[in-house]
């Protein structure tokens, strides 16, 4: 078969045409595709999807490329408040009341002498006396210091050896008591408390 004036470059071609190259040429919808992406990745994915510019696989790529740009974008442009740390600077009070010189205050004993002050109230509305809120301890100490103080007193009773009483004083009623002893000398010499004078007695 002649040719008659045309060249066969192969099968299935005839003259002056082209063979396609195996790369594409990149039309311009895919440029303009590609730089909208990147200066606006919303608009550009919704503008490739919807004109399916590249195969399925490179969408894909954009899309995650793009969204990797945005998610940057937010950080960068997210305001970050800078904290500056400041000391503390230790101060006193605006009006600070001097403690009174020469004493030591304790806050635990105040706050004892508060429950104290409040339950002694409470007491004596009822009745009662500061002695009841003491334990049985402190009642027998309480008990034990009054008749050390009494022992020691000083009383009066007559010379002699009829005498019967001791006295608060000198004069009690018509007698006249001269002799100056102790409460605890009195007790030892057997003699009784005045029932007139009231002189000091010691409890049992």
């Amino acid at each position: 078969m002649s040719s008659r004036g045309t060249r066969s470059t192969g099968a299935g071609y005839t003259a002056h045409v082209e063979r396609p190259s195996k790369q594409r040429a990149v039309s311009s919808r895919a440029i303009f595709g590609l730089v909208l992406t990147v200066l606006l990745p919303p608009v550009g994915l919704l503008f490739l999807w919807h004109q399916g510019v590249f195969r399925a696989r490179g969408r894909v790529l954009l899309t995650a490329l793009a969204t990797v740009e945005m998610a940057a974008l937010v950080v960068w442009l997210t305001p970050h408040a800078e904290l500056t740390p400041r000391t503390p600077i230790p101060a006193a009070p605006p009006q600070v009341t001097a403690a009174p010189e020469g004493e030591t205050l304790n806050a635990l004993y105040n706050i004892e002498q508060l429950l104290y002050e409040q339950q002694l109230a409470q007491v004596l509305e009822q009745g009662g006396t500061a002695s009841d809120l003491l334990t049985e301890e402190q009642k027998l100490e309480v008990a034990n210091q009054q008749n050390e103080e009494a022992y020691e007193t000083v009383v009066y009773s007559v010379f002699g050896d009829d005498a019967i009483y001791y006295h608060a004083t000198k004069v009690c009623r018509t007698q006249t008591n001269g002799r100056e002893l102790t409460v605890r000398d009195a007790l030892r010499e057997g003699l009784q408390p005045c029932p007139y004078c009231n002189p000091p007695t010691v409890t049992a």
